[in-house]
């Protein structure tokens, strides 16, 4: 664990974690709002896994599409696939994050991370990991709610 002191200069915190907390400020507290905001970064960058390696990059699902006649869904496959060719994913990140850090609304962090952790993976890099870095800001600026606990269960103030 990381305390932080007042000058903003990190330090780690070791076996006296309670009494330097005292000493140095604050800690970060992994709260139900940032474990559900993490929670929505991995669930983008496993669907973008999935997407990528299991349908973009399977050279069979792409020849069964190629002639136009293919399956219902290749139309939903190409579809997401012209989406992420024009950076669809970097896009609705920043926009989404830039959002979440104006007006703090959960589900445009949400979104930005989900976008943004997709779109790392999709072959937008550039910015969705603007969007994805953001969205974690305003997911790190959200103050605890009075109902959130923290790792220990301690009641936020």
């Amino acid at each position: 664990r990381i305390a932080l002191d007042r000058g903003g200069k990190g330090r780690f915190a070791a076996g006296r974690f309670a009494s330097s907390v005292k000493e140095t400020g604050t800690v970060l507290q992994i709260t139900p709002s940032r474990r559900r905001a993490l929670l929505w970064a991995a669930l983008g960058i496993g669907f973008g896994l999935a997407y990528r390696y299991l349908v973009v990059q399977q050279h069979w699902i792409g020849h069964l599409c190629d002639p136009g006649d293919g399956p219902w869904w290749c139309g939903p496959r190409t579809g997401l696939i012209l989406f992420f060719q024009y950076s669809g994913f970097g896009i609705l990140a920043v926009l989404t994050g830039a959002l979440a850090l104006w007006r703090g609304h959960a589900w445009a962090i949400h979104t930005a991370l989900a976008a943004g952790g997709a779109g790392l993976v999709l072959y937008n890099a550039e910015t969705a990991g603007i969007g994805f870095v953001m969205g974690l800001v305003a997911a790190l600026r959200q103050p605890a709610a009075a109902d959130d606990k923290s790792i220990t269960g301690e009641e936020q103030a």
